[in-house]
């Protein structure tokens, strides 16, 4: 019995074509609620960037920065920060090859420059703010949950070997999410279940990226969206229709849940 849903935003909850959540989907997280049954976000985005969700649906919890960060109304669950000698290690490497990263704290998000890939991403998620650019590289923030680099699935390579007790994300070809090695959706997923005294088995989850696979695995069920990336659709028990084309709500009526 499914006691739980996660689902990611970007090509998920959201469309990347309207920006909006459809109505079908809003209908769909209003019948699991009456089932009594808890609603997540499980996402990449930072918490600030979940604020908007509060338009469509009220969500028990957020997992944000792909694990690294989660809570609920009742306050934080889990949480796991980068080692600063970590994110040192490839200032240099930025600088040298201007590659634009975004330095991600629940405060708010620091870039070290914005080029066109940060303004294509920002375009493409419907985001029409650009967080601040930092002008002290030599004070990053505390408290770094997650960065977000700028680089080709080419110039990912080089970049991920000076980071290695961290892994890369991606679910965009122009950029990855890197976060600590013992991280991810799973991780975060587990200790919000764990809080809620939910099992595995009784979690199903929705996603459409690479930053979505894990998660995908770890479930009772793993839903990904019918425009979903192959690797995606391969982790997942069920593929369902697009986005734009009612696939949440035709997934959880596949399952027998609404």
């Amino acid at each position: 019995m499914i006691k739980a849903v996660f689902f990611d935003i970007d090509g998920t909850l959201i469309s990347f074509k309207t920006h909006r959540m459809p109505a079908s989907t809003q209908r769909a997280l209003n019948m699991l609620r009456e089932k009594g049954v808890k609603l997540f976000v499980a996402t990449g985005r930072a918490p600030k960037d979940t604020d908007f969700l509060k338009e469509y649906f009220d969500f028990d919890g957020i997992v944000s920065f792909n694990g690294q960060y989660c809570f609920d109304k009742n306050g934080v669950i889990y949480q796991s920060t980068f080692a600063l000698k970590s994110v040192s290690a490839i200032l240099p490497y930025l600088a040298e090859h201007n590659i634009a990263c975004c330095f991600e704290t629940v405060s708010g998000n620091r870039f070290n420059l914005i080029d066109s890939r940060v303004t294509e991403l920002l375009e493409l998620v419907g985001m029409s703010h650009v967080t601040p650019v930092l002008a002290d590289m030599d004070n990053l923030p505390a408290e770094i949950f997650q960065l977000t680099v700028y680089v080709t699935p080419e110039e990912e390579k080089p970049l991920m070997k000076l980071l290695p007790e961290c892994k890369a994300l991606r679910w965009s070809p122009l950029l990855i999410n890197v976060i600590r090695k013992d991280s991810g959706k799973p991780v975060g997923i587990a200790k919000v279940a764990e809080r809620y005294g939910i099992k595995r088995d009784e979690i199903m989850v929705f996603g459409d990226g690479g930053n979505d696979i894990d998660m995908l695995k770890y479930a009772g069920i793993g839903v990904a969206m019918g425009n979903a990336g192959a690797e995606a659709k391969s982790a997942a028990d069920y593929v369902t229709s697009d986005v734009d084309e009612d696939g949440i709500f035709k997934a959880l009526e596949h399952f027998g849940l609404i």
